[in-house]
């Protein structure tokens, strides 16, 4: 078949927040559209030769095959192939050919930013939870996909001998956050008729939709026991929330959702004594109290990260909090203004009075 001079390339790029692969994977591929053989093509360190070898090999096949590409392609492809202590060696060489290019000084500049970034520090979603190639979400915290069982985990709450901090949303990747259902909290977590309440009860009515707080992919559709109908949406950073005693499903396992799909209609299935959404926050099977997270006054996260402690036979959230040093000139406004918060604001957090000067080295709380 023909191809014009004009060629869409669709290269997949594991996404940030969704999608892992196939089956359960979201059409997140970027689009890179080569013309002339002209573009832009951005490494990562952990691209192997082979990834590049793949893609080497379909440009090759084309009518018009873009050479400029190619050839940097192949650069990226030799790059990935050798191993740390070696670059250095292979760039001097790449350097001190007669022949070297525009292409290729370009190329070996950009693969090795790419090394830099990622060891110095990576960001984004990959600061918290590291991507693997698994179909699920956070499959590197879990290496366990039971569609039937909604906790299927053993307590591993022996493990959290360290604080261990999430992201929950991530504007640049797409990662949201949507109120499960605006509604009122009738039932809290915590002890309740001789047993632990695990999550929180809201007050809705039959037909109500019922929202995913996060993107991620369904775990479990089904009806189970006291849940009556539940679905279970696992998270791309190791969360995952439960929603029961609803009266329909608008999901099935292995669906994708983002923040505010629905994901059923409000009931009363199961051990219920009227239509009501039951809420639930686990980590590794461990449930978190949904009101660390979430403000269900407001409907709005109490912060974009959290870190998570053992606390007796649960975990519990604390919003991350971001500290500002003081340095020489600094003053309250201008602080206030530099982090977006008001002066009194700044001054609650820290206990300070408006009047007050700062001092050099000082540590100061500017956000969460």
């Amino acid at each position: 078949m023909k191809l014009s001079p004009l060629i869409l390339l669709a290269l997949i790029v594991p996404s940030l927040c969704s999608g892992f692969g196939n089956p359960a994977k979201k059409d997140t591929a970027s689009a890179m559209v080569v013309y002339d053989a002209q573009v832009s093509f951005l490494p990562q360190a952990d691209f192997s030769s082979n990834y590049y070898n793949e893609i080497i090999d379909s440009l090759v096949m084309l009518d018009t095959v873009p050479v400029s590409l190619v050839n940097q392609l192949s650069i990226y492809k030799t790059l990935a192939s050798k191993k740390e202590v070696e670059l250095p060696a292979v760039i001097d060489s790449i350097f001190d050919s007669r022949e070297v290019t525009q292409t290729s000084l370009n190329a070996v500049n950009i693969f090795m930013a790419a090394i830099e970034r990622a060891v110095v520090k990576p960001t984004g979603f990959e600061l918290y939870i590291p991507l693997d190639d698994s179909p699920y979400p956070a499959n590197t915290l879990y290496s366990n996909w039971n569609t039937q069982v909604p906790n299927p985990f053993r307590n591993s709450l022996a493990k959290f001998d360290t604080t261990l901090t999430l992201l929950l949303v991530d504007s640049l990747a797409n990662c949201g956050f949507h109120t499960p259902f605006d509604g009122v909290v009738t039932s809290r977590f915590g002890w309740r008729y001789g047993r632990n309440h695990n999550g929180i009860d809201i007050d809705l009515e039959v037909w109500d939709p019922v929202h995913s707080a996060f993107p991620g992919v369904v775990r479990v559709a089904r009806y189970y026991k006291g849940f009556g109908r539940v679905v279970v949406v696992r998270h791309y950073n190791g969360l995952e929330t439960l929603y029961a005693h609803l009266h329909r499903f608008k999901v099935k396992p292995g669906d994708i959702v983002e923040a505010g799909d629905i994901v059923g209609l409000g009931g009363s299935s199961g051990n219920s004594t009227g239509s009501h959404l039951h809420f639930e926050v686990r980590f590794q099977g461990v449930p978190i109290k949904p009101s660390q997270i979430i403000n269900f006054r407001t409907n709005q996260l109490r912060s974009s990260v959290i870190n998570l402690r053992k606390s007796g036979a649960f975990l519990v959230a604390v919003p991350e909090t971001r500290e500002y040093e003081v340095k020489k000139g600094d003053y309250l406004y201008q602080v206030a203004r530099t982090f977006g918060i008001s002066v009194e604001k700044l001054c609650a957090m820290n206990g300070l009075k408006s009047t007050e000067s700062l001092k050099v080295g000082q540590k100061l709380i500017v956000g969460t």
